[in-house]
């Protein structure tokens, strides 16, 4: 048995509200009778305390019990066996049925300890040493980063505020925000993998998109404020809810693009329209998803078939209509296409088409993303006479080593829709569309530009703060 002063009960009741493991029992002894207070810590370490009961000296022996046999069956109901578990008794006043109920107490746990505080509230005092208590576990605000192997983004926690922080503390910490919605500052206790229980508080940020310098502020165990956030108020949704909505990769700013449609004129004017029908709804479809209309760039060319029957070679070249052009501008450029009457039925200018692309191409930023769309019905002419009998083109330009050198050298990606399918398995629409070949009568617009590199998947928000690897040299799983 240990005996205080009535100075060390404020003391001896911080200590241990901070070292207690499962429970700490408190008994206050007064001239009234007894109270049994108990504190618990709860899944992200803040200690609270609660009356567990409370009886005067004549109530406890109304039913003909001597006040010891009382006492000692309310504490093996009440007070913990386990002698892990400390019990302190607070006694105000002497008498007979005080002395008697310190006695029970101790015989049920000798290792409690006795202190004389006469004048103590001691359920007051509780209130007050839970509230001003250090940190009995780190907090940490949770960040996404991304994996330093794949990119995918992860959950790992920023360190505020270490096991033993004072309320009064601050920490500092700058996170980026990528939602132009802002962004959830979520504190957690966690010890290990993220747990929903861990988590201390989740408040929505209204702030822009960018890097933020946050101060942090502990209030109190179980309360962290950012007094510099405007705006802040708490984010109702459950945390799985939370989670469930971020990306696994972070949406990249985007990069250059450019577009280079290539329609066939040749044809009916049915044909025709339907050929620029779908290259229209691509340009379409581009300027409504590109976030940055600036770092998106349009071509359009028309080609025809070539004369054969004429005294004078084929000189005939596709027509530019628009070149690196704004999808405005790119639209207009397409209406002014007219469609024109075939010359030769197996075959036309695509290879005359992919040379023009070529030299213009070299003049291309060479981290600009390029995509090929050819929307026609006839394939190239071969650079010379096969088995097939197509004739060659008469400028002996190679298809396959025009559009090989494109992808080498600008990364180009190239797709295809044809009026009808390919005759055969070795048709060169089959390499022409590597990235995407559709029917005219059945294009997924969407899949289409999504595979030629010029959107990405839509992905979710990132609602979490962010931090680089680089910067996250203070972070933890």
């Amino acid at each position: 048995m240990h005996h205080f002063a009535e100075g060390g009960l404020r003391g001896e009741l911080a200590d241990l509200i901070v070292s207690f493991r499962e429970r700490l029992a408190v008994v206050e002894i007064d001239a009234a009778g007894i109270r049994v207070f108990e504190v618990r810590a709860d899944e992200v370490g803040t200690a609270h305390h609660t009356r567990r009961a409370s009886a005067k000296w004549s109530t406890l022996t109304a039913s003909g019990d001597e006040v010891f046999d009382a006492v000692l069956r309310v504490a093996r109901d009440l007070v913990s066996a386990d002698e892990a578990d400390p019990v302190v008794i607070a006694r105000s006043a002497g008498g007979h049925e005080q002395e008697a109920a310190v006695r029970a107490l101790l015989q049920w746990r000798p290792s409690a300890r006795l202190v004389e505080a006469p004048g103590v509230k001691v359920g007051e005092l509780l209130g007050e040493l839970t509230a001003g208590a250090p940190l009995r576990q780190t907090y940490d605000l949770i960040v996404a980063r991304e994996r330093a192997g794949d990119g995918r983004l992860e959950l790992v926690g920023r360190r505020l505020f270490g096991a033993g922080a004072q309320p009064g503390d601050e920490a500092h910490v700058t996170v980026t925000c990528t939602d132009a919605g802002g962004m959830v500052l979520a504190v957690s206790a966690w010890s290990g993998p993220l747990q929903p229980s861990g988590l201390v508080s989740a408040d929505h940020a209204p702030l822009p998109p960018g890097r933020h310098p946050l101060r942090a502020v502990l209030e109190r165990p179980g309360l962290v404020r950012f007094p510099e956030v405007p705006g802040l108020r708490p984010d109702t949704r459950p945390w799985e809810e939370i989670v469930a909505t971020l990306p696994d990769r972070l949406q990249r700013p985007p990069r250059p693009a450019h577009l280079v449609c290539a329609i066939e004129t040749a044809g009916t004017r049915e044909e025709f329209e339907a050929r620029c029908h779908w290259a229209g709804y691509v340009i379409d479809l581009l300027a409504e998803r590109c976030p940055d209309l600036r770092q998106l760039k349009v071509s359009v060319m028309g080609y025809g078939t070539h004369v054969y029957d004429a005294r004078r070679a084929d000189r005939s070249r596709p027509a530019v209509t628009a070149w690196s052009a704004s999808t405005a501008q790119a639209r207009a450029a397409l209406e002014s296409l007219r469609p024109t009457a075939p010359t030769y039925p197996n075959a036309a200018q695509v290879e005359d088409m992919l040379a023009e692309v070529r030299t213009r191409l070299i003049r291309q930023q060479g981290s600009t993303r390029t995509a090929l769309l050819t929307i026609g019905a006839r394939p190239p002419h071969p650079p010379r006479s096969g088995l097939d009998r197509v004739p060659a083109c008469p400028a002996r330009h190679d298809w396959l080593a025009l559009l090989r050198e494109m992808e080498q050298h600008h990364r180009l990606r190239s797709a295809v829709i044809c009026d009808s399918p390919p005759a055969t398995s070795t048709s060169p629409w089959h390499r022409l569309g590597s990235t995407a070949l559709f029917q005219v009568d059945a294009v997924n617009a969407e899949e289409l530009a999504v595979r030629l590199g010029l959107v990405t998947e839509p992905a979710g928000v990132l609602s979490l703060p962010f931090v680089s690897q680089s910067e996250d040299s203070g972070g933890r799983h």
